[in-house]
């Protein structure tokens, strides 16, 4: 599974980040940032949070294997 985690400065100069669950693979290909940049831009422009998103810095793309352990 692989996880989306978008960073932000708060207007007080804080880091803001939040993760997605089941991103994209292909985010992590050629034009992939800038569909992560125009989603970004979204939620600066929406402010969905009980905090004031004033910009944002930075994403990754992470990608987390889980192996069962049978015991």
């Amino acid at each position: 599974m692989k996880s989306l985690r978008l960073k932000y400065k708060t207007d007080i100069g804080k880091d803001f980040t939040f993760s997605m669950n089941y991103a994209d693979p292909t985010l992590a290909e050629e034009g992939g940032e800038t569909r992560v940049q125009t989603a970004m831009d979204a939620i600066l422009t929406q402010q969905p949070f009980s905090v004031t998103l004033a910009s944002c810095y930075g994403a990754e793309l992470i990608d987390r294997v889980v192996t069962e352990i049978i015991i």
